[in-house]
């Protein structure tokens, strides 16, 4: 049995997962479900910041931007869910001003290089300011003063910066081929994540028109990239049951963010279609855990 890796960043995306999972569950008006999740994401984010304080394990170097990119991620949409639960701003605005900085330095830096053959993982960092993107644009929407002028145009260079970094890097992914173990065939669906986040952070930073228009044609792109992902998924991993690792959890998140995509496009039954994969993802993620680690 192949040993997981310590508490800390590698496990950010289950604290992505469980979060975007509370905010759209109570957007949807799951409650109790959304605040049971929520209470699970605000443990998380502790423990693994514990966790790398005493192992430090990854560091902050160029290999391991993917991981850092996840910590902010995970950060913004822990953020995101107590806005959600509370109606207070504080809480996405302070996550905001904490992950964007983060996800605009690992997205750079990971630019600079990419170790090893092509994976999913690469697109990690790069698809964080796409997250700080839509936090931003959901902010600018609620607040006065300069803030309403600043942030607009922040968040609209970190769409920019993702979206022209993050389609070429997925296509050269998808043309290499990759071959994905089955213990990481969650991270298949990582690509979806920037479908599903831009098209929410069009919604909230662009024009109706072009944002509806914008948002089906990463739907349409999004088709043939789901079904890759789900064969990856449900065909290798969850029916063999695989090996678990960190990897599992990168099913979570991109799911959440096409049901945050479908929203915004009004695809209510969609979007809670969507919601419905992402709990069942989390589920899954929550039982192989736990068989993993069962004494």
């Amino acid at each position: 049995m192949t040993r997981s890796p310590p508490a800390g960043p590698a496990w950010a995306g289950s604290l992505m997962g469980t979060s975007i999972a509370a905010t759209l569950s109570l957007m949807h008006g799951l409650v109790w479900p959304g605040l049971a999740l929520l209470a699970v994401a605000s443990v998380l984010l502790p423990v693994f910041a514990v966790g790398w304080l005493r192992h430090r394990n990854p560091g902050f170097t160029q290999e391991f931007m993917g991981p850092w990119g996840m910590v902010s991620m995970g950060v913004m949409a822990l953020g995101s869910a107590w806005t959600a639960a509370t109606d207070l701003l504080a809480p996405q605005l302070l996550a905001w001003l904490i992950g964007l900085p983060l996800a605009v330095v690992v997205c750079l830096w990971q630019l600079r290089r990419f170790s090893g053959a092509p994976s999913f993982p690469w697109g990690l960092a790069v698809v964080s300011p796409m997250v700080a993107a839509t936090s931003g644009g959901q902010l600018a929407l609620q607040l006065d003063g300069p803030g309403a002028q600043v942030i607009p145009a922040i968040a609209l260079g970190c769409f920019a910066l993702s979206l022209v970094t993050g389609l070429p890097l997925f296509a050269r992914i998808y043309a290499a081929r990759p071959r994905i173990p089955a213990s990481f065939a969650g991270t298949a669906w990582i690509p979806l994540g920037i479908v599903g986040q831009s098209t929410a952070a069009a919604h909230v930073l662009l024009d109706a028109p072009f944002a509806h228009t914008y948002g089906l044609v990463m739907a349409a792109l999004g088709v043939p990239m789901i079904a890759y992902a789900a064969w990856h998924f449900w065909g290798r991993a969850v029916r063999t049951w695989a090996e678990y690792s960190p990897g599992w959890w990168g099913s979570t998140f991109p799911a959440g963010t096409l049901s945050l995509g479908a929203a915004y496009l009004g695809w209510e039954q969609v979007s809670a279609t969507f919601l419905g994969l992402l709990l069942t993802h989390w589920a899954l993620c929550a039982a192989r855990f736990a068989i993993r680690h069962r004494r």
